[in-house]
């Protein structure tokens, strides 16, 4: 059985931020430096959970739940720990040494059968595209430009007329049923009728790659519509689909951009001009599981919608979306009002490879687009688009390009918003305060110190070798055990990195308690070794505690006074130490 050594999986979590990948599940708020989000591990109201990016670890301080990148998706997705490490190097863009072992997913018979009915038409239409009935098609595929490469990458294919594929399929025991369901043939008053019957057949797949449905364009000019697609079923949901996702995920990811068109037909344009890595959203608004999948890609977004008006609105649409997602993309700069392929038509396959490379920010894209919803002699308005680009560049990480933004919309509208330091609008909050219902954060002197001790020895390997020398246990046993996880981890490593010693502890209290030891609003930075040592002397002094009271009970079951009067010699000796590790630890 194939596994994935310790060292490859410490490489999958490094690679993987832990903010971006919970970020495909939740939406995170930011607040200093780290993240906040509602749990989704309970009946969450109020934002509960907080993910550490120095760190790398998550934990919601109404219910509990915590861990690292692994933990969040295995318990999320509620899955098997190698399960969540694949998923996590998917979204990571890392590829493993070795093909592991995962437990065989369940398979739906259900959804394998519509599936198969789709492959089954990819195959009989791809068939009928090389026969004589299918002349004229190819002719016009080839006066689009559309090779017999783009052909058998695509299987593209042709639906003939007369219900010749509803025929294939039934031969094929397909039943009538499932043909229906697929969205390949209706029931008519007339009886069972292709769909797509004389139209040329584009395939669409989900993320995985499994066929699911079809964009069918009619072959002559008529009343017709141009583009039908494969209406809502069990396994086609339009706006959970992306075009072309399969081929395109790997080759964006070692590209670092995907360009995102509006239609399968734009998707072959860019195949045209040797451009593998486009998708497309089929026409319809992005959705919010698009912008998910688009994530997923880790690649920048190259946003080449059509150059006509609802091409643009469609572009600030998807904008909106992007931001709030924290997605990053540019903008072809498309100024032709065209779209991909009436580009190479008008001007050339070379025009549409030099245009997407003629990209712009976000921000200069409203200044423009704004303009045309906006009427800048209009007081009222020119204010409104103002506000609508301040808001906009006011969510501008970087300094320098928000201070230039805000002088070129002061020069535009001579309103000076930069002053007026106008923010993102946000959420309002019913609190500014998190419940830490769950914590169980030290109430007294002795739990204190088992926390200020771990959480030193976490900080270095100095507190680690004092711990050793001049203490060696903690009372508590879980405390004691992580103590223990953090001696032997300093064997292989020169520092703790929480996320990796989560996978290292078995115990899933003590898991917690590191959790919680990450999590210490009062924890040092550093390690302070006299904090340190007054520390390990109110532990000491706390175990003293313990052994008084525990002599102090035999005592009272004894009855031979000499036996009584060794005890208690022992015991008196035992409070002269207490008393003196008590002044050392600066306790009253």
């Amino acid at each position: 059985m194939a596994r994935l050594s310790e060292q490859e999986i410490n490489q999958i979590r490094n690679k993987a931020d832990i903010v971006d990948v919970i970020g495909h599940y939740v939406t995170l708020n930011r607040k200093g430096k780290d993240y906040q989000c509602v749990c989704p591990f309970h009946d969450d109201h109020s934002p509960s959970m907080s993910i550490s990016t120095e760190k790398q670890i998550y934990k919601c301080f109404s219910c509990g739940a915590g861990g690292n990148v692994f933990t969040f998706v295995k318990n999320y997705e509620k899955i098997s720990y190698i399960e969540a490490v694949k998923k996590v190097a998917d979204y990571a863009g890392v590829s493993l040494s070795v093909d592991l072992d995962l437990p065989q997913k369940k398979v739906d018979p259900y959804k394998e059968a519509l599936y198969k009915v789709c492959s089954d038409t990819i195959e009989f239409t791809h068939y009928q595209l090389d026969t004589l009935d299918a002349k004229r098609v190819k002719e016009y595929l080839q006066k689009r430009n559309i090779t017999e490469d783009i052909i058998k990458k695509f299987s593209i294919g042709f639906n003939p007329p007369d219900d010749a594929l509803y025929h294939f399929l039934h031969k094929k025991k397909h039943s009538d049923e499932n043909l229906i369901k697929a969205g390949v043939v209706r029931l008519t008053s007339g009886g069972y009728h292709d769909v797509f019957q004389n139209r040329i057949m584009i395939p669409i797949h989900d993320a995985m790659g499994n066929p699911v449905g079809f964009t069918a364009r009619r072959l002559l000019d008529s009343d017709e519509a141009k583009y039908i697609n494969t209406g809502e079923t069990d396994i086609y949901k339009k706006g959970d689909l992306i075009f072309n996702y399969h081929r395109a995920k790997p080759l964006a990811r070692k590209a670092g951009t995907v360009y995102l068109v509006e239609g399968a037909m734009d998707v072959l344009a860019f195949e045209k001009v040797e451009i593998s890595n486009a998708v497309a959203t089929l026409g319809t608004a992005c959705t919010k599981e698009q912008i998910q999948l688009l994530k997923m890609m880790h690649a920048e977004i190259t946003v080449c919608y059509d150059g006509d008006n609802a091409g643009k609105n469609a572009t600030y649409k998807f904008g909106k979306m992007a931001i709030e997602h924290k997605l990053p993309f540019v903008i072809v700069d498309n100024k032709t009002g065209l779209d991909p392929n009436e580009i190479i038509d008008a001007y050339g396959k070379e025009e549409l490879k030099a245009l997407v490379n003629k990209t712009i920010s976000w921000i200069d894209f409203l200044f423009e687009f704004l303009l045309t919803r906006y009427n800048l002699d209009n007081y009222s308005q020119k204010k409104d688009y103002a506000m609508e680009i301040a808001s906009e560049i006011a969510k501008l990480e970087n300094d320098f390009e928000r201070t230039n933004y805000y002088v070129r919309l002061r020069e535009l509208t001579d309103f000076d918003m930069q002053v007026n330091q106008v923010e993102a609008p946000v959420e309002k909050k019913k609190t500014d305060y998190v419940k830490r219902t769950f914590l169980t954060f030290p109430k007294t002197k002795r739990g204190h110190a088992e926390y200020e001790i771990l959480s030193q020895m976490m900080n270095g390997i100095a507190a680690c070798n004092v711990f050793k020398e001049d203490l060696g246990f903690l009372k508590d046993d879980v405390s004691n055990k992580l103590a223990i996880y953090i001696i032997d981890y300093y064997r292989t490593h020169d520092e703790i990195l929480v996320a990796d010693l989560l996978d290292v502890i078995k115990e899933q209290n003590v898991k917690n308690l590191l959790l919680e030891i990450a999590s210490w609003e009062l924890a040092r930075k550093e390690v302070n070794i006299d904090v340190l040592h007054e520390a390990i002397a109110n532990e000491k002094a706390s175990l003293l505690e313990d052994q008084i009271h525990m002599i102090n009970l035999k005592i009272k079951e004894l009855h031979d006074p000499l036996e009584k009067a060794k005890l208690a010699d022992e015991r008196n000796k035992l409070i002269i130490e207490k008393e003196k590790w008590i002044q050392a630890s600066g306790r009253k």
